[in-house]
């Protein structure tokens, strides 16, 4: 113990107090019992091989119309071609902690290896030119 009335704090251990509204500690809890920070921890520390994953998983995602796809495609199609496609990289914040982090070990992979990232996948210039055609993301001009 330490000090007057302290409580002992095992080691390793901290203690902190914590305010949120009536109602809302089932949420607390379930976020608390889950393990997406520790999935995330888990990409966020990926080798140049699990980046490639990263990246596999990330166009998976692209190449389908639900929940974060669109997210994902801007991101990838962006990547692929800045010129082309911009991001909405505010979107990004909308993603969970371990798709997050699959979206910057792509980021991360580009930039170690100097590479873009169709270069990393079979046939990748077809399969990101899909992910640009499904999205709409092509920009047409008025002539």
């Amino acid at each position: 113990m330490t000090g007057k009335n302290m409580l002992p704090v095992p080691p390793k251990m901290a203690i902190f107090s914590l305010t949120i509204e009536e109602g809302e500690r089932a949420k607390l809890m379930a976020f608390m019992s889950s393990d997406s920070w520790e999935r995330a921890e888990n990409v966020r520390h990926a080798t140049i091989q699990e980046c490639t994953k990263s990246l596999e998983h990330c166009v998976r995602w692209a190449e389908r119309d639900c929940g974060s796809s669109r997210v994902f495609a801007q991101f990838l199609a962006s990547l692929y071609n800045g010129y082309r496609i911009k991001a909405d990289v505010s979107d990004i914040g909308t993603l969970d902690p371990e798709n997050f982090e699959h979206l910057m070990n792509v980021l991360r992979l580009c930039y170690m290896t100097q590479r873009e990232p169709h270069t990393f996948i079979d046939n990748g210039s077809e399969v990101f030119e899909g992910i640009i055609s499904l999205w709409g993301m092509e920009k047409k001009s008025n002539d």
